[in-house]
């Protein structure tokens, strides 16, 4: 199951990619939670469903242009979980400026299905939810 859920997470990231939110949102289960605690610049820290997922990028998304995501390292973990590295890039659409950061998700599946995205700031934060040291 450990491979397969890995496999899940680099289609998650292939489907975000590729903007293909048919498969995207049919990886998701109708109840998945996204928890953004970690973010200091939103102020709703989680979001539910279908609906919530579409909430958080239109906000996410609004001041950016040419956004890329690129998911490294998958590991998986205790729970049906996989842990990995994200890279996102993006240009600012009033500013121009290119930005660039790293943080970390963990992703939660059941029945092969997401369930629950979980984004930290480290990867040794998001190790560290999930009872893995790095």
């Amino acid at each position: 199951m450990s491979q397969t859920n890995v496999q899940a997470m680099l289609n998650w990231s292939r489907f975000f990619r590729e903007r293909d939110d048919e498969a995207l949102f049919a990886m998701y289960a109708t109840d998945i939670e996204l928890d953004v605690t970690f973010s200091l610049w939103i102020e709703q820290k989680t979001y539910i469903g279908h609906d919530g997922i579409r909430r958080f990028f239109r906000r996410w998304l609004e001041d950016l242009v040419n956004y890329e995501m690129e998911v490294l390292d998958p590991v998986a973990a205790a729970g049906e979980r996989v842990v990995a590295t994200i890279k996102d890039r993006a240009v600012g659409r009033r500013s121009r400026v290119p930005t660039q950061r790293t943080f970390a998700g963990v992703l939660t599946l059941r029945d092969g299905k997401i369930v629950r995205i979980q984004l930290l700031d480290t990867r040794a934060a998001a190790l560290e939810a999930v009872g893995r040291a790095e």
